[in-house]
Order: C-alpha cells, then sequence, then structure tokens
C-alpha cells in the first residue's frame, strides 16, 4: 500500500517560517537562506495546492482565506517531527515514563489506545496512574513525567501543549432509545439527564446550544467521574452527556448511541503537562508527539 501523498517539506518549512513572521525578508533571515530561495519555495507550494497561499502587502505578507487553517496544521506537524527526532536522537531515548491522567480518560481512551504506543516505542515502560481532575487541575503529581487531562494546566516546571479536538455529545444506550421518544433536544427534559459533579454546567449549556430552555433543576442523578456516567447510560439509567473522544469504542461496539447530529457542546480538548528536562524528557517528548498524532484517527460523528 502506498504511503500518504505529502507535499515538499523544505517548501512546507519555508511555507511555516514566512506565515508566522508575515514577511519573505524575514523568513530568509531566519532559514539562512536567499529572499527568492523563499520565493522559490512559496511558488512550489502554490503549484502543488492548486492555489495562491500569501497576498502581498505594503510591510510583508498576510495569508489568504483558504491558507489560514492550513498554517496551524503545517505548524504543529513540523513541530511534532522536531520534537519527535530530538527525542530519537537523546540518548536518555527509552526507561520508565510515568503518565497521570485522570480516571475515564485512562479507562476510557488512553488505555484501549497504549498498545500502539508501546509497539513503535518498545524501549519505553509506561507507568500509568490516575487522579482526580481537582487534582490536575492545580498541576499537582509533579513525580510524574506526563499529566494528562480535559483542559489547560499550569505547572512553574512542566510545559503544556494542546493534543486532541474535542466536543460533548448526549448518548442513551439503544434500548433506551428505543423506548422512549427522543425526536428532539427537548424531549430529553423529561428523562433523567445523567451529570458529573465537575461538568454541572455541561447540560445547560448544551441546551443552550440547542436553543431550549430549561428549569434551574435537571432531572437526573450525579456521578464522581465520567466513566461511571457512562456506565449508567449503557446501563439505561438516562442520558449522558460526555466527550466524544471517551465514546468512540462504546458507540463503534454500539452500547451507545448519539442522539442528534448537532449540537456539539465544544470543550477545551485533551492537554497535556510534561518534562522538557531530566532522564524521562526524551521518552516524554516521543508520547506528546505520539498523544498529538491520535487526532488524526479521531472519527466524528
Amino acid at each position: 500500500m502506498a504511503g500518504p501523498s505529502l507535499p515538499p517539506l523544505k517548501a512546507l518549512r519555508v511555507f511555516e517560517a514566512a506565515a508566522r513572521l508575515r514577511s519573505f525578508t524575514a523568513a530568509a533571515d531566519e532559514l539562512s537562506i536567499t529572499h527568492s530561495a523563499v520565493s522559490q519555495q512559496i511558488r512550489i507550494l502554490e503549484e502543488y495546492v492548486g492555489q495562491p497561499l500569501f497576498a502581498r502587502e505594503a510591510r510583508g505578507v498576510a495569508l489568504l482565506p483558504c491558507a489560514q487553517a492550513y498554517f496551524p496544521e503545517v505548524q504543529a506537524s513540523l513541530e511534532r517531527i522536531a520534537a519527535a527526532t530530538a527525542a530519537l536522537k537523546s540518548p536518555a531515548y527509552g526507561g520508565v515514563l510515568r503518565v497521570c491522567a485522570t480516571p475515564s480518560l485512562t479507562m476510557k481512551w488512553l488505555i484501549p489506545r497504549l498498545s500502539t504506543f508501546q509497539a513503535q516505542h518498545p524501549g519505553i515502560d509506561v507507568q500509568l496512574s490516575t487522579q482526580a481532575r481537582p487534582f490536575l487541575d492545580r498541576g499537582g503529581d509533579t513525580g510524574s513525567d506526563v499529566l494528562i487531562r480535559h483542559g489547560f494546566m499550569t505547572h512553574a516546571e512542566l510545559a503544556c501543549v494542546h493534543c486532541l479536538d474535542d466536543f460533548h455529545v448526549p448518548v442513551a444506550s439503544p434500548r433506551f432509545i428505543e423506548r422512549n421518544r427522543l425526536n428532539t433536544p427537548a424531549d430529553c427534559l423529561a428523562h433523567p439527564l445523567l451529570k458529573i459533579s465537575g461538568g454541572m454546567d455541561h447540560w445547560p449549556r448544551w441546551f443552550a446550544l440547542a436553543k431550549v430552555d430549561v428549569p434551574a433543576q435537571l432531572p437526573g442523578p450525579v456521578f464522581d467521574h465520567q466513566f461511571l456516567c457512562m456506565q449508567a447510560a449503557m446501563n439505561d439509567l438516562g442520558i449522558a452527556l460526555a466527550p466524544w473522544c471517551l465514546l468512540e469504542d462504546d458507540i463503534r461496539a454500539d452500547r451507545l448511541r448519539p442522539l442528534f447530529a448537532q449540537p456539539h457542546l465544544p470543550n477545551a480538548g485533551i492537554h497535556a503537562l510534561y518534562r522538557q528536562d531530566g532522564p524521562a524528557a526524551a521518552s516524554a517528548q516521543l508520547f506528546i508527539a505520539w498523544l498529538c498524532a491520535q487526532q488524526h484517527g479521531l472519527a466524528h460523528p
């Protein structure tokens, strides 16, 4: 099977520098090449994609609308390639990597996919642990090399990177859907709405997107963790509003089904804190690169 069709990597590097610096001249200086070489590489990329990418301005260049979404994807891909290459070259590659995540993310997303990382990097011994989200909110567990959760985190000793985009969708078991009338978002108000203690605003925000007025008190129980909420939905106890990345395997197995194509409730996505120095830094960078690459395998409803 043929590999993916890629544009010229040299042209991509020049494009990223020119777009970031908004100047062909500044890009040439940063890359230690001539202005004409920058123009040539941009022309090569524009011919490859079949459309212009930049508009010339008095003080430099600006991305055309068609290239504004392309730029951050190219930038993120080049950063992942650089990080993975640096980690691979490092003499510290391998050994134990301590990864801490929320219980739901560990159970429903990380563990089912971890074998792919282990297959790619058999020399890295990933040791998993879990902590509740409030603890990770404070940037806790500094004994770990990588911390993973939904939402941005800050810590003086660690760097934070956005790994995956995500959103919440309402789901229920096939039996629950067959037994109950759930044709519109407003119909959900007649049934138990399963909630998590750390996300009591999720349902009101979703109903607001659906343009449905809701009472101050919504029906349904509250759980400590998202995976408990999802398990309750699988056992016909009501409707859960859960992150799509945690739902993929259960939807594929038809244990849960999305109720509506829209709306989706945006969330902050999956972020990771990681150590940039120390004995596990190279392995942590490889793990972060692998995490970010999982976006391409994330299906959408």
